[in-house]
């Protein structure tokens, strides 16, 4: 392996030759599923073993959820050794994770938070085993659980994705709900998405930043805000 003190002298070399700073650089691999930023070669495999049990069906019912369990964890910090670490790893009842992920100290002093700042100090994940869509109550149930973790994004692992794609009153419609009212972004991974990964065509980095910037642009109303021409009267008054 190259010397790693080269390798910093290098890197810092290449990014003042092209006028980006470390978090500028990150960002942009980010946005554009750099494969970067993908699994590492032990990871992957790991992934692509259990990504192809589900899709197969090669388990017993009884441990789908916990082979979901373990691709989720793989994805969001065991394959992304140093960038993330779990402050919170929650069991239900009905055996579904809660996990709550923060930067590690080392991601911090590279500025890869900086490069990923939607997704804030902290942010949770759960993970619902469902065999239909998920619906409106378990939208609502983690929007209250984001609530009372103070935390801004949440990402829910929904293999068989969300309930509704229009109506405002379904569950996608409430993430758009709370998103517009409370600033609060929840973001489905679903089994489309596992597959990108799979498929090495889209990293997790990249899969949250696309739905979080679609999200958010859903739910932009500034374009249709115009001046009033009576604006000024009331100005003056």
């Amino acid at each position: 392996m190259a010397n790693e003190s080269d390798i910093v002298k290098k890197s810092e070399a290449f990014l003042n030759d092209i006028g980006m700073t470390a978090t500028e650089w990150l960002l942009t691999m980010g946005k554009y599923k750099s494969h970067i930023l993908q699994l590492d070669d032990t990871s992957y495999k790991k992934f692509a073993e259990l990504y192809e049990k589900i899709i197969n069906k090669d388990f017993k019912q009884s441990d789908k959820g916990k082979l979901l369990e373990d691709l989720s964890t793989l994805v969001l910090y065991q394959g992304y050794a140093g960038i993330f670490e779990c402050r919170r790893n929650l069991r239900t009842s009905s055996n579904e994770i809660d996990l709550q992920l923060c930067w590690t100290e080392n991601a911090r002093l590279a500025g890869i938070d900086r490069a990923f700042p939607f997704l804030e100090d902290s942010f949770l994940c759960e993970c619902k085993n469902y065999k239909k869509s998920v619906d409106v109550t378990y939208v609502g149930k983690f929007f209250s659980l984001l609530h009372a973790a103070r935390c801004k994004i949440g990402i829910m692992i929904a293999w068989n994705g969300i309930a509704g794609r229009s109506k405002w009153s379904d569950a996608s419609g409430l993430i758009r709900k709370i998103a517009l009212r409370d600033n609060t972004y929840i973001i489905p991974i679903e089994k489309k998405d596992f597959k990108a990964i799979y498929e090495q065509k889209a990293n997790i980095f990249s899969i949250i930043h696309d739905k979080y910037v679609a999200l958010r642009n859903e739910i932009d109303y500034s374009a249709y805000v115009q001046h009033h021409e009576l604006e000024e009267n009331f100005k003056k008054s």
